[in-house]
């Protein structure tokens, strides 16, 4: 009977402890940094050179973006819509200065600021418009290292 308890305490102790577990390395953030900052920069050149394929190609499948003007698209092909008719814009120019970039603790997501200038030709009006604005975009690390667009906001400053 006694060898039964003694079993039991040993095994009610076990179930008790927690294992510990192996910390986690933290991410690279310097060398994260510089991976999402040269998707950035390639989207920007992308939009700059009216190549649709390079400015949506960091976009993942279930991304959503909100234009400047609060429009939204959800998923990769209503994004890539979008920026057929963005793209399309002869007036079109961005100027896009990258902000902090900051990553979760585990390392697999990341949020980044930006500031912008960007004129585009007002559909009601068909004039240049140059408006200011902020854009705040979170990325999701894939299997494979790269990083993916999940959301992308671009809201506008108030004008008037």
């Amino acid at each position: 009977m006694r060898t039964f308890v003694t079993c039991a305490a040993i095994l009610a102790c076990a179930a008790c402890t927690q294992q510990a577990t192996a910390p986690t390395a933290k991410p690279d953030t310097a060398a994260e940094t510089a991976a999402i900052e040269k998707l950035e920069q390639a989207q920007i050149a992308a939009i700059t050179a009216r190549d649709q394929a390079g400015a949506t190609a960091s976009y993942g499948d279930d991304a959503v973006f909100i234009s400047e003007r609060g429009e939204t698209s959800k998923g990769r092909d209503a994004i890539v819509a979008g920026f057929k008719s963005l793209l399309a814009d002869p007036t079109l120019k961005i100027d896009y200065k990258p902000g902090s970039k900051t990553f979760s603790d585990a390392g697999d997501m990341a949020y980044s600021t930006a500031e912008y200038t960007e004129t585009y030709t007002d559909p009601t009006t068909k004039k240049p418009v140059t408006i200011k604005g902020m854009n705040l975009s979170v990325w999701k690390r894939q299997a494979d290292g790269s990083w993916k667009l999940v959301a992308d906001s671009n809201p506008a400053a108030p004008t008037g």
